[in-house]
């Protein structure tokens, strides 16, 4: 063979790859439009496909030249044409059905804080139907052997060891600049932005369909805990630390009690929202009937939840520390995942008490969660594996999650071993995704009818008959620490909505984003000064609580706990936007929502109203992302 003919060659292979990179481009841009099905309206294909075709060639051509060098980079570590184009075709395909997998249950691309819980991935697909996962392992295998046959039969000209080099070096240097994408006014956010990258920070899903699964997951790996406020200086916060002193001395002057003298249980149950909230939905039976008696005995109300579908780990971080998840920039998703693991000193409510519990009846690695809890000063964590064990595990008819009864008779283990003041956080499992696997037997009482929506009502009654459970294991749970001479408060709430409903998100977000909750106080705590009921509880966001559970059982507050004190009852409550369904859904601004359930703007705060919350914005500012100028005693 000549040289002109090898070089003819050559060129022929590199173009029919850029095509080949192109194409991957085209299809993985498409495949985030969640409406395209496998059968789609032929009409509506072809529309999205000209779209794309013509509005999007900067993107294309940016996504196919970051395949293109992943290419380089394999073909370059294997020094294989054959196996450079066979695992960049795999890796993309998997990304692609991957990320559409997510946005099917969550409304979300993957994020980069979830590829850090790579100690979760073997739980993870334990969600996936594992005939999608036999049919990709066959795919796989197949491929590597025509690969193998190819690289055998086929082989083409190694690359020289300064190509390899350079390709390396280039690949790591391009994927890492995404480390400087979101730094503003930087050059490379300028080279970025002149590829047609938009910033989509504040809605993944948005960002997917317009940069695509690859540029949009790179977008978010800079990240920017929170914007300093205006003003945040040393002498702020001292002059904010000597306020809420004085706040929290006048507040103490009528509370008897000490928090860490209590025995608190935060209760985070899965998915917990009664569907007949939901627009469209009714259930003819209550599923919740003694939930239901027991939210007009005590405090109760709604919680507004800054998730849907998901976001489990974002309720238990704001109710865990009192700060919102509003406040962070739209990057930071994950608190869990991307801020404890990091920071340089992490406050949790816990940390005021001698004796702390952490409760998860699954696999721990979840959200980072060993890691986190550690971080926090929880004194053990109990999960599937660790070395507490779980006890009295059982599971109800065919779901592959322990029960909430295992939940609680693991709380109650923990109240007999310590009858002295502690703190528990018990996180449940029961109520996890899927709900379309019919698990549970004789749901077909909660059979729901449906009306303006294509939610599925065989799913809704599955869904419902785990509620009811919980609703039986709350019954026994309150039954035996009634039963208890130690004080004891349960903050018992739903984290999020399942993703079940196709409600229009823009119309009915807020009721999509509303679960239950309540506070109870057994006869012990009562008869230490314990309330029944406190005011401004009918809406709350996670991140009232520890103030709540202050006042419910009559105890004195720290300078912070006065803080949230006064923006649990001077303020509405805070979420993220509900108007959109995935869980870092319009994440650039707080929503508030007052007691009456109505979308208030904080324009038309009053000027105190307006004060208190920049005081809290900068108290969140300088326990997460300053300098910590607030010593100990404004936090202990």
């Amino acid at each position: 063979m000549t040289v002109i003919t090898k070089q003819l060659l050559v060129s022929e292979r590199s173009r029919i790859l850029r095509r080949f990179c192109y194409l991957l481009a085209i299809v993985s841009l498409l495949a985030m439009d969640n409406s395209l099905k496998l059968t789609p309206n032929v009409n509506y294909t072809y529309n999205t496909l000209i779209y794309t075709f013509c509005n999007k060639q900067s993107i294309i051509i940016f996504t196919a030249f970051l395949i293109w060098l992943m290419f380089k980079l394999f073909q370059s570590i294997t020094n294989s044409f054959w196996w450079g184009i066979g695992i960049t075709t795999m890796v993309n395909l998997i990304w692609i059905i991957a990320n559409r997998i997510k946005i099917g249950a969550r409304n979300e691309p993957i994020m980069p804080s979830e590829m850090i819980m790579y100690q979760a991935y073997g739980s993870i697909l334990k969600m996936v139907n594992p005939w999608l996962l036999v049919d990709a392992a066959i795919v796989i295998v197949g491929a590597c052997l025509v690969i193998w046959q190819l690289n055998r039969k086929k082989p083409f000209t190694k690359l020289s060891i300064k190509a390899r080099g350079f390709y390396i070096i280039l690949a790591i240097l391009v994927y890492g600049s995404a480390l400087f994408w979101n730094h503003q006014g930087s050059p490379i956010q300028t080279v970025v932005q002149g590829m047609g990258v938009e910033s989509y920070p504040f809605n993944q899903l948005s960002g997917a369909r317009v940069n695509g699964p690859i540029i949009q997951f790179m977008s978010n790996v800079d990240v920017k805990v929170m914007n300093q406020p205006t003003g945040y200086s040393k002498a702020t916060m001292n002059r904010l630390a000597k306020k809420y002193q004085l706040t929290a001395k006048q507040i103490n002057q009528h509370r008897q009690n000490k928090l860490s003298d209590q025995t608190i249980i935060l209760n985070l149950s899965e998915s917990f929202a009664t569907p007949n909230r939901v627009p469209g939905v009714h259930l003819k039976n209550d599923l919740i009937p003694y939930i239901n008696r027991l939210k007009k005995k005590t405090t109760s109300g709604l919680m507004i939840s800054s998730g849907y579908g998901g976001g489990t780990a974002n309720m238990e971080y704001m109710s865990l520390t009192g700060l919102t998840l509003a406040n962070f920039t739209p990057t930071l998703a994950t608190p869990f995942t991307q801020l404890v693991p990091f920071a340089k000193q992490s406050w949790s409510i816990n940390q005021l008490f001698k004796d702390s519990t952490a409760i998860h009846p699954y696999v721990g690695t979840f959200y980072s969660r060993p890691t986190v809890y550690r971080e926090f000063g929880f004194d053990r964590f109990m999960y599937l594996g660790s070395r507490y064990k779980i006890r009295h595990q059982k599971k109800i008819d065919r779901s592959p999650y322990l029960s909430d009864a295992t939940s609680y008779k693991n709380a109650e283990d923990q109240l007999k071993r310590n009858r002295k003041a502690q703190f528990i956080s018990l996180v449940t499992m029961q109520n996890h995704f899927p709900y379309t696997e019919h698990f549970y037997n004789g749901a077909s009482r909660y059979q729901a009818s449906i009306r303006g929506a294509n939610t599925d009502s065989e799913t809704v009654a599955q869904y419902a008959m785990g509620i009811h459970y919980t609703d039986q294991a709350v019954q026994q749970f309150i039954k035996k620490i009634n039963q208890m001479k130690q004080p004891i408060t349960v903050v018992f709430y739903g984290d999020h909505l399942p993703g079940i409903y196709q409600n229009d998100m823009s119309r009915d977000g807020l009721k999509l984003h509303e679960t239950d909750y309540f506070i109870y106080s057994n006869p012990a705590a009562r008869q230490h000064g314990a309330k029944q009921f406190i005011h401004n509880s009918r809406i709350v966001s996670p991140n009232d609580f520890i103030a709540m559970m202050a006042e419910q059982t009559n105890s004195k507050v720290t300078p912070y706990i006065a803080l949230l004190t006064k923006v649990y009852q001077d303020l509405p409550a805070v979420s993220l936007k509900t108007s959109n369904a995935d869980a870092n859904g319009y994440h650039s601004a707080p929503q508030f929502t007052n007691e009456q359930g109505k979308v208030v703007s904080q324009k038309h705060f009053s000027k105190s109203q307006k004060e208190l919350w920049y005081d809290y914005l900068l108290v969140q500012y300088d326990m997460t992302a300053g300098h910590h100028y607030l010593g100990k005693s404004f936090l202990k």
